[in-house]
């Protein structure tokens, strides 16, 4: 296989964001993070990602300072992971890639009678959709904003899973 160019000194920012997020494990981290799992062990259960792989692309994203590392026990010593203000302002780039993918990804059928994820804006209680601005107050949707809803196809995946 080819060995990978690097792209993180391009002045192309897409190069540039891809050289971080075009590892489909950070993405999936991200993921999780975004959703309220901090700890290896949830993470590493919810993405099915093994947990070498688990560690290095955490270790990424603490020196790229997109998530810190904080220790809740110290013996043994144990870590969660929570966005800075630079993993936060990824929730836009994730957000995104779900509505293409509720838009696109599924095949006619497959998820049944709505998203994979119904979205719930926490100030207003409208259901978002797909939308990037609340249909039922018009603010624009942010990290933190939204209350997730999985589909019972969803939640049975995750509680195979043990997330």
């Amino acid at each position: 296989m080819p060995k990978r160019a690097d792209l993180s000194d391009t002045f192309c920012p897409v190069g540039r964001s891809a050289e971080l997020l075009g590892d489909r494990a950070v993405l999936l981290i991200l993921r999780d993070l975004f959703f309220g799992r901090r700890r290896f062990e949830a993470i590493a259960a919810n993405t099915g990602l093994g947990p070498q792989l688990v560690s290095a692309r955490l270790k990424l994203l603490v020196v790229e300072h997109v998530v810190i590392k904080q220790a809740y026990r110290e013996r043994p010593p144990r870590y969660e992971y929570q966005l800075t203000a630079k993993g936060k302002d990824l929730f836009g780039v994730l957000y995104a890639m779900r509505n293409w993918a509720e838009k696109w990804a599924y095949t006619p059928g497959e998820t049944g009678d709505g998203p994979a994820m119904r979205y719930i804006h926490r100030a207003c209680g409208a259901d978002v959709g797909t939308e990037a601005v609340c249909p039922g107050c018009g603010e624009l949707l942010r990290y933190g904003d939204l209350k997730g809803d999985p589909s019972p196809a969803l939640r049975a995946e995750q509680e195979a899973k043990g997330a």
